[in-house]
């Protein structure tokens, strides 16, 4: 849990508690009084100085919330600057369940892209040549060499690396229910993956590719390390 103080040229004018270290950026300011905002608006979200405090648990968060609103006072009590309209320490019981799945449900309905004419247009719109010109090849934003540049200077960073990883273990890609999903699509006999590699392997420019590319000598040496290792896992050699 965090306990966050918002000050301007050294002065408090928030206190809040969250979950989540992002809320206590300023520029993530959805959700405060509207004499914070106003505040907030009137100074820059890029001029505040946070001082931010960890706690084990949601009590703790509570206690010093509150207490750092009545060290501070509050300017509706006239008692001191902060903007909190309330005195702390009650924190936000977050969303129930029945209205996550109102708000999903609100939203699917709502998105555009749930519309079969919309997604067909923009689809049509991605394959016009003229469009996928500007983004393929040398077009690619990606391959610019100040866009790379950045990009490796960036992951060169060993704290950035290390946080990205952090981010991304552990993490599942895909729910056990769509990959059954996906798992059962591509059993379906109809999927049109069938017939696309029926078409590549009645290709005979795409099957002799295909055949000299398997009988490499660097993807047999790699098909032989792998046949070999799973012998010796069956054996319990290793």
């Amino acid at each position: 849990m965090f306990v966050y103080v918002w000050k301007h040229n050294d002065i408090p004018f928030y206190v809040g508690m969250t979950k989540s270290a992002g809320r206590a950026n300023p520029l993530n300011a959805g959700g405060r009084g509207w004499l914070c905002k106003q505040t907030l608006k009137k100074i820059g979200p890029k001029n505040v100085v946070t001082e931010l405090h960890t706690v084990d648990t949601i009590e703790e968060a509570k206690i010093l919330e509150r207490s750092l609103i009545e060290k501070h006072g509050r300017i509706q009590l006239e008692t001191g600057t902060l903007t909190n309209l309330k005195p702390g320490g009650d924190g936000s019981p977050g969303m129930t369940d029945a209205g996550k799945l109102a708000t999903s449900k609100r939203m699917k309905e709502n998105n555009p892209m749930s519309r079969s004419e919309v997604r067909a247009k923009l689809n049509a719109r991605m394959n016009d040549p003229d469009v996928k010109a500007k983004f393929t090849g040398e077009n690619n934003p990606a391959k610019r060499p100040e866009v790379r540049a950045k990009i490796k200077a960036k992951w060169a960073d060993p704290e950035y690396k290390a946080t990205m990883i952090a981010n991304k273990k552990g993490k599942q890609i895909h729910s056990n229910e769509s990959k059954e999903a996906r798992k059962q699509a591509l059993l379906d006999p109809n999927h049109p993956i069938h017939a696309f590699n029926k078409t590549l392997n009645s290709d005979p420019e795409i099957k002799a590719k295909r055949v000299a590319a398997l009988r490499s000598p660097e993807v047999q040496a790699k098909i032989s390390a792998s046949m070999k290792l799973a012998w010796a896992k069956r054996k319990g050699l290793i």
